[in-house]
């Protein structure tokens, strides 16, 4: 069992769906503000409350771009339909969208293309890590407001991107490892992350075996490093199976993208083995659904799908010559802790697919994912 894959014409009917039925709010013409030669902002003005996109709507035509390049497909339709929504908001914001699954060549294009047809603001999800750096400094010197997302490729603020908007993994890490030492205590735990070389699954996991040796001593991370799995649920599954057979029974596991962890939870039934504990982020209906049929104990945080929204308010402000109020890097809620008795509920009636920690109503997330 796997994440749907989602066709293109299905998304762009659920999206062109989605725009229309969001409101347009009323947009003042933006306040004139300084940039730097790099083409950050200036601290001159500053923009409205964190969320508020309305301060921010340019006062002429302008084409804003997303760019998701790899992996986790269900999540790039969910964060893409977080950030039309959002685009829609500002009546002279026109937002299309790239979700490559092509390579790292295809998304440097897409970066390209998005420069040569006129956007202003270029959301980038830097898959590929530093090979796709070139293209955005070129993009940035061009005059394109460049945001980096999710991935953070540790490129130069002001020449490669105007921020860089990444979840904090320190305080994820620290949840976790925290979570781990109170309602664990003892065992092996394995690190299940996206395709091999994943700057976010990179850096979310450096965080996380920091935070285990501080906070979970009693716990030991088998392997010692992160195990690459695509994102995908079938991959995961085949991972989990090696991993129980090498090395026995798991306490816990922690991925960087819940959705897919249904995977994980199948090889353990598989196997016949104890289910341990799941900590994740990046959540969805299915495992909602799983955790309640299997009794898991979960810790979840989320809403990382609001990324793209807020990357999005960013890069306005910093096109508005303005100090975005975003906070940075972007702090994840707890959307779900089986301890403390925080449990979302299975509602067969929404896709699996469905993250239901998205800022989207029930009735769009089943449009954008053709379940409705």
């Amino acid at each position: 069992m796997h994440p749907a894959r989602l066709s293109r014409s299905h998304l762009f009917a659920a999206v062109t769906a989605i725009v229309s039925a969001v409101a347009l709010a009323a947009c003042a013409p933006a306040p004139a503000g300084g940039t730097t030669p790099a083409g950050g902002t200036t601290s001159a003005a500053a923009a409205g409350a964190p969320g508020d996109i309305t301060s921010l709507c340019p006062p002429e035509p302008t084409k804003v771009v997303y760019i998701k390049s790899a992996g986790g497909q269900v999540w790039a339709a969910i964060s893409n339909a977080e950030f039309q929504a959002e685009a829609a908001k500002c009546p002279t914001v026109e937002a299309s969208w790239y979700n490559g699954t092509t390579g790292q060549q295809a998304a440097i294009a897409a970066t390209n293309a998005a420069v040569a047809q006129g956007a202003k603001v270029v959301v980038i999800s830097p898959d590929f890590g530093p090979s796709q750096l070139p293209s955005m400094r070129k993009a940035m010197q061009a005059g394109v407001k460049v945001v980096s997302t999710v991935n953070d490729v540790t490129g130069q603020k002001g020449t490669d991107y105007v921020e860089s908007v990444v979840w904090d993994t320190d305080a994820i890490a620290r949840n976790q490892a925290t979570w781990l030492a109170e309602n664990v205590g003892h065992g092996k735990v394995a690190f299940l992350g996206g395709q091999p070389g994943a700057p976010s699954t990179e850096k979310t996991f450096t965080a996380f075996a920091a935070a285990l040796k501080q906070y979970a001593p009693g716990i030991q991370l088998v392997p010692d490093t992160w195990v690459p799995t695509n994102w995908d649920a079938s991959q995961k599954r085949r991972a989990v199976a090696g991993l129980i057979a090498q090395n026995g029974q798991y306490a816990a596991f922690v991925s960087d993208y819940g959705a897919s962890d249904i995977g994980a939870v199948q090889a353990i039934v598989d196997a016949g083995a104890t289910m341990p504990a799941f900590l994740n982020i990046g959540s969805s209906q299915g495992f909602v659904c799983a955790v309640a049929q299997h009794r898991i104990a979960w810790l979840g945080q989320d809403g990382t799908t609001q990324m793209s929204a807020a990357s999005l308010r960013v890069g306005l402000a910093a096109l508005a010559g303005k100090q975005s109020a975003e906070p940075v890097p972007f702090v994840l809620s707890v959307y779900a802790d089986t301890a403390a008795g925080k449990v979302p509920t299975c509602d067969p009636s929404i896709s699996p697919d469905a993250d239901l920690s998205s800022s989207l109503p029930v009735d769009t997330l089943k449009a954008v994912l053709n379940g409705g």
